[in-house]
């Protein structure tokens, strides 16, 4: 498995939309991490977007999963970007 960072990007325009959509993609994203798929998530501070740490097997699974998510389906999510992403499994390398 490996690990990506999967960042979302909003609009001001989508905020009444997300509203609108939020308990469907809070229980999407709660499956999500009760498969050990999403290992920790939430909204930038500023709310122009969010981020997710994922793990996959692949770069184009996690980018799959993410088009289930509800935001996503209804259009309110501006831009997905996954990345791999590989943390130091130590201090040594700090």
């Amino acid at each position: 498995m490996s690990t990506f960072v999967v960042e979302y990007s909003y609009t001001p325009e989508s905020s009444s939309g997300r509203d609108d959509h939020r308990t469907d993609h809070r229980a999407w994203l709660t499956e999500m991490i009760r498969r050990g798929i999403v290992r920790s998530s939430g909204p930038l501070a500023d709310h122009t977007g969010a981020k997710f740490i994922v793990e996959s097997t692949d770069l184009d699974t996690a980018s799959r999963l993410f088009t289930y998510d509800p935001f996503v389906r209804a259009h309110l999510v501006e831009d997905v970007r996954v990345v791999e992403w590989s943390p130091p499994t130590d201090d040594s390398s700090n």
